[in-house]
């Protein structure tokens, strides 16, 4: 149990300790330092960025996601907990700049992240942690994401297409119990042309028993939007199954951080 301050009465200050951490930021002790907790949570006392780290953390808190996050703020936030008393802005910054994307830092081999400025053994052995943790998550939502949990499913989707770098497809086969499949990559392409590769996705769905399909893909550089090509891409799909007795229950578009359900939307049937 940590030491209290006798002069802090819940979340308030009485006049005379206010006055006490106001000198304590001026340059003298922390004046959090007989709250262990509290110093530990604290921003660093002279940091530029005073209260950054609590914004950031009540960002994500709004809905518990990284949806509105850049890569740089993600890996901020989660920084955050391996180095308490720093500014991971930089850092976040200089490993994204190093190793491409916030996955290339979680790809990244241990003696390399160890080698970065602001990193150390501690940190770069949470990093590590964290990527074996997604693969962890990765299996074990592939054999339990439900269709009708449209929440968890579209947080799966954008799993799915969090390290793709380049435009593409990918079809995934729903069994009688609700459960997807593994992915299978049905096409690969450039921004602005299908990437759709219709006979692989034929291939896949008569080679298996199944009678329903969701189909995904992502978008790199354009709108938030389904385009009217993907309107079209997905009313093609469906009459290409139908005859052979199989459903498309959903097209998922991937935009950034964002995962548009064109049923959701009302666009399966335009």
């Amino acid at each position: 149990m940590s030491k209290k301050n006798p002069g802090k009465v819940g979340n308030t200050y009485s006049g005379s300790n206010l006055n006490d951490l106001l000198n304590g930021l001026s340059g003298g002790q922390p004046a959090l330092e007989d709250d262990p907790e509290a110093a530990f949570m604290a921003d660093p006392p002279l940091d530029p960025h005073q209260g950054h780290r609590l914004r950031l953390k009540d960002k994500f808190a709004q809905d518990m996601s990284f949806k509105p996050f850049s890569d740089h703020e993600a890996l901020e936030l989660l920084l955050f907990y391996a180095i308490p008393r720093c500014d991971t802005n930089e850092i976040a910054h200089d490993l994204i700049h190093k190793f491409g994307s916030f996955t290339g830092v979680l790809n990244a081999p241990y003696a390399e992240l160890i080698a970065c400025r602001g990193i150390n053994d501690q940190s770069a052995a949470y990093i590590k942690m964290l990527m074996r943790l997604c693969a962890k998550y990765n299996l074990e939502m592939q054999r339990r994401i439900l269709v009708s949990n449209s929440e968890s499913l579209e947080d799966y989707m954008l799993y799915q297409f969090s390290s793709e770098s380049d435009e593409c497809a990918k079809l995934f086969l729903v069994d009688n119990h609700d459960k997807l499949s593994p992915p299978h990559e049905i096409g690969r392409g450039l921004e602005d042309k299908s990437v759709f590769d219709f006979k692989r996705a034929m291939n896949v769905i008569v080679n298996s028993s199944v009678s329903y399909v969701i189909i995904a893909h992502n978008h790199i550089k354009s709108g938030n939007l389904p385009s009217d090509n993907d309107v079209v891409i997905t009313r093609r799909f469906r009459q290409m199954i139908e005859p052979i007795g199989v459903t498309l229950l959903d097209h998922f578009v991937i935009c950034g951080n964002n995962v548009i359900s064109m049923r959701a939307s009302g666009m399966m049937d335009l």
